[in-house]
């Protein structure tokens, strides 16, 4: 199905077409017309590979709690979200049986130092397989032999691995009954997400912990925060070894296959609320506070207006030779600056700008035009497909020009041989004789004119290899940081900086990497032909280049593409640790907004990149008023409330609203199960004060509430206040079964949202 921005579809599985395994094919014909029967037969065997001792990085879209933060991540259960929507379920806990929704063969375990004895984690170890499935001593391992092995696999590879006292083990691992309801698909749109997660199909799996996390201890005054690291293990073959297993465990440890692991750490100070609100929002300048200590003076005056139209001050070395100090100003200005049309210049010394007044230099436009042509150079297929195209139009304009001065000539009664010998005189003629540029100057409009009448369209139109070239370095795709922010200062740590393209800076690079092949000043005309045009059609192609390929299910989410050029763009740079954080952040961008009725015109992104680990760049086609920064939807959290003040036996939690699962209109609405009663999450009773969640039971307790009616369940209205009149439908199909895809829905928070209002830009 087709989702909206912002919206996300739960389904419990996705099974493999076919499951890791070796597969033999055979084909078998009897031939009986021949008087006697002909048998003919072929085998053919094949592996399919997949993960099982080992998983590639790759293969992870993201975790929560992001790895290495410090959070609010107490009430919240750890996840793991997967690229491919099939690798929970493409094995079995039982070795070589077919996939199941119920049998999936990973888990996440979760611990804090204070779980083991020497108050330290276990350390992963590089083991090869073998020592895996045959640990030796006080050790147990997966029931694997050797001849479980796919083709693909060997008893020599190397594998990581944790050992486990067995007595933790059957404390915090999932129960058989639990796993069927710990992993299940999400489907959501990716329109709103940088390129890396906009280019994803929209499916992704998702594996869930079944232990929170321990929280923020006291010490005096001051809470500290503790260390929770989340392991992703592998438990194909552990079913014994699982909490009311038949395995013997009894003074021995588990040898698990470790797929991967990361660390956070819980203290309540931090979110992504307060990261967001931590930010500071302003232009795309220096702060004023940089003058503060100068004196009131025009010199003063004269720098604060430089900052605030978004110049930095930056040691310049001439080309004479001299060092110096000159204005500089990227392509990301605060101020919108309109498009201007200025005179040609060959050269990118002639875009320097001099003010006589206090003797400084502006290389804005300078540095735009050497540095596309330096990328022009480094690209060696643009710089091909651009010369080729130069020198087409090149040979069109002389073939044409030298028509013309043919038609001439025979118009004034020359012969065809004379009328061409007259033209090849007069044109080396000219040359010789042209000592002060005038009829070279002449020549060139005798030919500029020719572009606009004498060339064939497929001239007129550069290469598509050209021209998708020249959208993207108009998005600045391939301009280095430097030059988008020469000043640490303009961009300091959680900070969101709205910005306005400059077009005569991007006119300016895009001019200089179109100057590429020019051999000489004859053919300034090709140039004069390209700086009209370059701009106008790298516009409109730039707003095809954020394109998702077809999907290989043939289910990829139609993407709305702008189909015109909105100028003028604009964005912003967001540097904040959640971008770290939190992979596949949504932006959203409106460029008109009515704060009563809560609508406006939303922008199309036409650029969403990450340039760091923790800067985002965002360009949205046409002027942004207004901003929203939301955690994805496919890393959304699962949580519950905690119980305030926590019990002798340790935390507990409970939900205080469920949501709605039928009819399917109202799906996700929330209701309350009576007023003022919550709904208490069980934990596991040998394994007191840990925090490990009786998965299994809290279902089938979802599940009797959500099939209630009556004055039993309440809606609740946006506002978030019970309804005055109990429902009279149930939130659940009493015929429909409760599985992880419905427990997902149950269990997810609701994302961080935040909104940004941008004032009105200056000129």
């Amino acid at each position: 199905m087709s989702l909206k921005s912002g919206q996300i579809q739960f389904h419990q599985w996705c099974p493999p077409p076919l499951q890791p395994g070796d597969y033999k094919i055979a084909v078998k014909q009897t031939v009986a017309e021949l008087g006697r029967p002909l048998p003919f037969s072929s085998e053919f065997s094949f592996s399919v590979a997949g993960p099982r001792f080992s998983l590639s990085p790759s293969e992870i879209y993201c975790v929560y709690p992001p790895e290495g933060h410090i959070g609010d991540f107490a009430n919240s259960l750890p996840h793991v979200v997967f690229t491919r929507r099939t690798l929970p379920w493409e094995r079995n806990l039982h070795p070589g049986e077919e996939p199941a929704a119920e049998k999936t063969w990973m888990a996440i375990l979760l611990f804090s130092a204070a779980d083991f004895s020497d108050g330290k984690f276990p350390k992963p170890k590089a083991l090869p397989v073998k020592d895996l499935l045959n640990p030796g001593g006080s050790a147990v391992g997966p029931k694997l032999t050797s001849a479980d092995l796919a083709a693909d696999e060997s008893e020599e590879d190397l594998c990581n691995t944790i050992d486990i006292p067995g007595a933790l083990f059957r404390q915090i691992a999932p129960r058989l009954a639990d796993i069927q309801y710990l992993a299940h698909v999400r489907e959501v749109d990716t329109g709103d997400k940088e390129t890396l997660s906009f280019l994803a199909d929209g499916w992704f799996s998702v594996v869930l912990g079944n232990r929170f996390p321990e929280p923020e201890r006291a010490n005096g005054n001051v809470p500290l925060a503790v260390e929770n690291r989340a392991f992703l293990v592998s438990l194909e073959g552990l079913e014994d070894y699982l909490p009311g297993g038949s395995g013997d465990l009894a003074g021995k440890n588990v040898r698990l296959a470790l797929l991967a692991s990361w660390s956070f750490q819980c203290r309540e100070a931090y979110s992504f609320k307060v990261s967001m609100d931590e930010l500071t929002a302003e232009g795309f300048k220096l702060p004023e506070e940089l003058l503060s200590k100068v004196n009131p003076s025009p010199e003063r005056k004269y720098v604060s207006d430089g900052f605030n139209r978004g110049y930095v001050a930056l040691n310049h070395h001439t080309r004479s030779g001299e060092d110096t100090v000159s204005w500089y100003r990227g392509p990301l200005t605060p101020v919108s600056i309109e498009k201007k049309d200025y005179k040609f210049k060959p050269v990118p010394d002639g875009l320097l700008r001099y003010d006589y007044r206090n003797g400084l230099m502006d290389g804005t436009y300078a540095a735009a035009a050497q540095l596309g042509r330096l990328l022009g150079l480094q690209d060696r297929s643009f710089a091909k497909a651009l010369c080729a195209y130069r020198t087409r139009v090149q040979s069109e304009v002389r073939d044409s020009y030298r028509q013309e001065e043919l038609m001439r000539a025979l118009n004034a009664g020359a012969t065809a041989a004379s009328a061409e010998n007259q033209l090849l005189e007069f044109g080396l003629s000219a040359a010789l004789a042209n000592t002060n540029g005038q009829k070279a100057e002449r020549q060139v409009k005798t030919e500029s004119d020719l572009f606009k009448e004498g060339l064939t369209n497929d001239v007129r139109d550069p290469p598509p290899a050209v021209r998708q070239w020249l959208a993207r370095l108009m998005l600045l795709y391939r301009v280095p940081f430097s030059y988008l922010v020469p000043d640490e200062r303009l961009l300091p740590p959680d900070s969101l900086r709205f910005f306005c393209l400059d077009p005569g800076w991007i006119k300016c690079l895009l001019e200089g990497a179109c100057s590429v092949g020019r051999s000489s000043t004859q053919e300034q005309s090709v140039d004069e032909f390209l700086r009209n045009r370059f701009l106008d059609f790298a516009l409109d192609d730039s707003l095809s280049v954020r394109q998702r390929p077809e999907s290989e299910h043939g289910d990829a989410q139609p993407v709305i593409q702008p189909t015109k050029a909105n100028w003028p763009l604009t964005g912003f740079l967001l540097r904040s640790p959640l971008v770290a954080g939190w992979q596949g952040v949504e932006m959203r961008a409106w460029q008109s907004w009515n704060e009563t009725t809560k609508i406006g015109d939303q922008l199309l992104p036409v650029r969403i990149d990450r340039l760091s680990p923790d800067i985002m760049l965002c360009i949205f086609n046409g002027p942004v008023v207004r901003i929203e920064v939301q955690q994805p939807p496919e890393g959304m959290h699962f949580g519950a409330a905690p119980a305030p003040p926590p019990d002798t036996d340790g935390p507990s939690y409970f939900k205080t609203t469920l949501r709605r699962l039928s009819p399917e209109a109202q799906a996700g609405d929330q209701v309350r199960h009576r007023v003022g009663q919550e709904v208490p999450v069980p934990m596991r009773a040998e394994a007191k004060g840990m925090r490990v969640v009786e998965v299994a039971t809290f279902a089938k307790t979802l599940e009797s509430l959500l099939k209630l009616k009556g004055s039993d369940l309440f809606d609740m209205n946006l506002d978030g206040k019970l309804a005055e009149k109990a429902t009279t439908v149930p939130a659940m199909d009493p015929n429909a079964t409760f599985t992880s895809a419905e427990m997902g829905v149950q269990m997810t928070e609701s994302p961080g949202k935040v909104f940004i209002e941008i004032p009105v830009r200056g000129k």
